[in-house]
């Protein structure tokens, strides 16, 4: 089965990449419709593209293959202009902003009236409020209906709704992740911000400098500290992961490792709708259960390599031509014994302790069940190994596995015989 289909849809200087197996399609989206920038229609998603167990990435059958810890991509569309989300958001973060001022004005007001003025000073307050979260909720609503602001029944990620507009393409994958990092923060506190009171609190400092010098004037030296204020980096963390693609194995592989990296590189690529009209590259919100969760994340380098010998071939790929109702198309490229595919996934928004509390609270991914072996696979007896009676994942009764593989596959990981699940193992020299 095809992973995608690229159709010539209601925009035809740039045909629309569309998951192959969903409901959510694309071929009839119109990217120059500056109203509704329709894209995507909304439907159920495909499942993912699962390259953990689907995909030759090591000769370990894919049965066996459970265990590999599994990064989570779901793929999505921007939909408006970071200038007119960065305007929506940052209205309702006035808002939000104006209901806190409105809270503090008050407390030191009420601290000045003393007890006579609390009373009235409260009712202030809390009719000030109200008006504010009605607004708010107003401005808030009004920005949602704009269309495509992501929400988030977590009330740890509720800060960031409404800070992209984005749509599901129906895209999906399940990656391998065999890197080291597990984590590594930076942290820094420099000057204090410039706020309302920056001025003042600068005018402050430098009067209290004055009269220190002129007290201490016989003193080799005066300085008074100031308190530093921490600041926040607007940039995410980076997860890197890697992984040979095998075209040796089987006839079918070559077909569909060069989809899947097609696809990647298509979606991860701008394209120009009109003179003056760009569609951006992809976002995405990664998964790593336990390690890293990111809601808005791009792939900030992506390398694909030939391993191997090579030689040109034609292969049929699902790609509509112009001019034509044909869904399949006959092209000539390199084929190599195999890819060396190198992905950076970074987070738009510096980690937080949302980002880590989310991650460990929400409930756990739903994978698919690991595909059982094939008949190709269990007849490559050299010598047999007999399975367990029961595997636990959809494949009873015993069985065989070809022989562990002598050889290191090209990203250094080869079989555990007693387990038959993927190790690392010292690169060869």
């Amino acid at each position: 089965m095809n992973l995608w289909h690229l159709k010539i849809g209601n925009t035809p200087t740039l045909p629309i990449l569309e998951r192959s197996g969903g409901g959510i399609t694309a071929s009839g989206g119109d990217l120059t419709d500056l109203t509704n920038l329709a894209g995507y229609t909304d439907g159920a998603m495909a499942d993912p593209i699962n390259v953990v167990d689907d995909f030759r990435w090591t000769v370990s059958p894919g049965g066996s293959r459970s265990d590999v810890p599994r990064l989570h991509i779901t793929e999505k569309r921007i939909k408006l202009n970071s200038t007119v989300t960065n305007l929506a958001y940052s209205a309702t973060a006035a808002v939000d902003s104006i209901g806190t001022a409105v809270q503090t004005a008050g407390g030191l007001v009420g601290a000045v009236a003393g007890k006579a003025g609390v009373q009235s000073v409260q009712k202030f307050i809390d009719e000030g409020s109200q008006k504010l979260k009605a607004l708010e909720r107003k401005l808030q609503q009004e920005v949602l209906n704009t269309g495509g602001f992501q929400t988030s029944e977590n009330p740890a990620l509720q800060p960031y709704d409404g800070l992209y507009s984005l749509e599901n393409t129906g895209f999906s994958y399940y990656f391998p992740y065999l890197d080291d990092q597990y984590n590594s923060i930076s942290n820094n506190f420099g000057e204090s911000s410039e706020g309302f009171v920056a001025p003042l609190a600068n005018k402050a400092a430098d009067l209290a400098a004055g009269v220190a010098g002129v007290a201490n004037i016989v003193k080799p030296g005066t300085y008074i500290e100031k308190a530093k204020q921490f600041t926040m980096g607007d940039t995410g963390r980076t997860l890197t992961f890697s992984l040979p693609l095998l075209n040796t194995i089987s006839i079918d592989d070559i077909s569909r490792n060069w989809q899947l990296l097609f696809g990647l590189i298509y979606q991860n690529t701008p394209g120009r709708i009109s003179k003056s009209i760009i569609d951006q590259p992809v976002l995405y919100e990664i998964r790593l259960p336990g390690v890293a969760y990111m809601p808005y994340a791009y792939i900030s380098k992506l390398d694909v390599k030939f391993i191997g010998s090579r030689r040109n071939m034609r292969i049929q790929v699902p790609i509509q031509s112009p001019g034509s109702d044909v869904s399949t198309t006959s092209i000539e490229t390199v084929i190599p014994d195999a890819y060396q595919l190198d992905i950076s996934v970074t987070g738009l928004n510096a980690e937080t302790r949302n980002f880590l509390y989310a991650n460990i609270s929400d409930s756990k991914l739903t994978v698919t069940s690991p595909r059982p072996f094939t008949e190709a696979e269990l007849d490559a007896t050299s010598p047999p190994y007999l399975l367990p009676t029961n595997r636990g994942d959809g494949f009873e009764g015993p069985g065989v596995l070809p022989s562990p593989p002598t050889q290191i596959t090209a990203d250094g990981i080869s079989l555990n015989p007693s387990g038959f699940n993927p190790v690392e193992v010292p690169a060869q020299p």
